[in-house]
């Protein structure tokens, strides 16, 4: 899993659930924008592992990987 902030592998999770590396474990991170509708993504959980979803699923359908 990589960090959220700076893409080296996370170690953890900081207060909003997002996983991070230790030199970004107290930053605040905003999450990225929806590749369809630009609206925020929220980490969401499939049977893969982790993802970026958009907070207007069901319709919308964009994702990324964390």
């Amino acid at each position: 899993m990589k960090c959220a902030k700076c893409g080296k592998t996370a170690s953890k999770y900081n207060k909003d659930g997002f996983p991070v590396c230790s030199t970004h474990a107290r930053v605040k991170i905003s999450p990225p924008k929806c590749p369809n509708c630009k609206l925020k993504m929220v980490i969401r959980e499939g049977k893969f592992g982790k993802f970026w979803g958009c907070v207007a699923f069901p319709m919308c359908d964009g994702i990324q990987k964390i």
